[in-house]
């Protein structure tokens, strides 16, 4: 009995967590309080604000977008599965550097790994340049997307 609640207990998780991460994750949409780009890798938020071309900032920000920390936290940044940035901690965030070779503004990928306050979270990922991820617009009754008659 013990085996079949187990079972089903880690069916529903992987299930919770399949859903999640094929979802359009939380702030996608919108630009965090540091005006950068917001992921949702876990219990927490990342936001990425590029500061330079080859710079970066992340800040790792609770489930609110607040309260962004470095205590207990780590960071590893990759650039197209490739080269990691040198990630340093700061007051409330992780200031990272990449080669002079890399331009971040230019078409590539970013994959974030981060720990805050001991919690880990999945990869988040940014596609670059980088952009607000807008989720398309749900069909109207009469099966239009809502665009408000521009065409």
């Amino acid at each position: 009995m013990k085996c079949l609640v187990f079972k089903k207990t880690v069916y529903l998780w992987l299930v919770c967590m399949f859903l999640t991460s094929q979802s359009n994750a939380h702030g996608e949409d919108k630009y965090g309080p540091h005006k950068g780009f917001v992921r949702m890798p876990g219990a927490f938020h990342t936001e990425l604000v590029l500061n330079g071309k080859n710079k970066l900032k992340v800040y790792l920000l609770d489930i609110e977008w607040k309260n962004p920390t470095v205590e207990k936290s780590s960071l590893d940044v990759t650039y197209d599965n490739q080269t990691k940035g040198e990630c340093k901690p700061q007051k409330d965030y992780f200031s990272c550097e990449f080669p002079k070779s890399i331009d971040l503004r230019k078409k590539g990928e970013l994959k974030i790994v981060a720990i805050r306050n001991d919690q880990k979270g999945a990869d988040a990922v940014y596609a670059l340049p980088l952009k607000l991820e807008v989720p398309p617009e749900a069909p109207t009754m009469d099966g239009h997307s809502g665009h408000g008659g521009h065409h």
